[in-house]
């Protein structure tokens, strides 16, 4: 399954991200589907356990994305806060995505090299993915999201922390994936040859066009429709694979189709 989100014509006044947990489920999709004689992957999601006897591992850098008055309150030990409103700013601005020298400073002075390891938490998942779909994009290509974020790490009764902690900044090299980007234009020219398949995250609502939030109301013709929160339990934390099959199945999506959300 290929996954892309929709980058429009005119970026500088906005940018459509992947709604939030759909790529990163999508790949999973992909990696099931493969089967178990295949190669095994690197997963997109780590478990709170799994990842609190991860800590002391030198390459490993944890992200947090919730507010500064939050992570001041505490935070995964380790974990340096990333200002996810600084990257979606410099995300809309014209050329944004392609601004190599820009996203080379944002990401090293997190720690962060082209080979770390990656996991980022948050309080909300929308915040936590548009973090991990800009990393993969930028060429990052060890990044997990911690299942459930913060709220699992804190039912669980795991350690936390108050002092900042500080990252050494770093060199990074952006390495852009163009193919998780789909300008609009070539949208609307791959749209006539029916070889993508566009799925639309927004809610029910956004997408009947009963809800407007932008210039129309309504959706691509075609879209299917799937609500990125149809991804999660009611803990918080992703459905299991065979829901996550099921589900993708029942909306039209085939880990074979080259998927574009938006």
């Amino acid at each position: 399954m290929i996954i892309a989100s929709v980058l429009p014509r005119g970026s500088a006044q906005r940018v459509l991200l992947l709604a939030a947990g759909f790529l990163v489920v999508g790949g999973l999709e992909a990696r099931l589907a493969a089967g178990p004689t295949q190669p095994a992957q690197q997963t997109m999601l780590i478990e709170v356990q799994d990842l609190q006897k991860k800590l002391k591992e030198p390459s490993l850098r944890i992200l947090d994305a919730r507010a500064q008055a939050d992570y001041a309150k505490g935070h995964i030990p380790g974990a340096v806060r990333v200002d996810v409103k600084s990257w979606q700013a410099l995300g809309k601005k014209d050329g944004g995505f392609r601004d190599a020298n820009a996203w080379a400073e944002q990401v090293g002075a997190l720690g962060i090299k082209n080979q770390s390891k990656v996991a980022v938490y948050g309080a909300n998942l929308t915040d936590t993915a548009r973090v991990w779909w800009t990393l993969k994009y930028l060429g990052v290509e060890h990044v997990m999201i911690v299942n459930g974020g913060w709220s699992a790490w804190t039912k669980d009764n795991l350690p936390v922390e108050k002092t900042a902690a500080t990252a050494k900044a770093v060199t990074f090299e952006p390495k852009f994936q163009a193919d998780r980007l789909e300008e609009i234009d070539s949208l609307k020219k791959t749209l006539k040859s029916d070889k993508v398949k566009v799925v639309d995250a927004r809610s029910p609502g956004e997408f009947t066009g009963k809800v407007v939030k932008g210039k129309k109301g309504g959706h691509i013709s075609g879209a299917a429709h799937l609500e990125w929160k149809e991804l999660l339990a009611e803990d918080g934390r992703f459905k299991t694979p065979e829901q996550l099959r099921k589900l993708f199945r029942e909306r039209g999506i085939l880990p074979s189709d080259a998927v574009v959300c938006y």
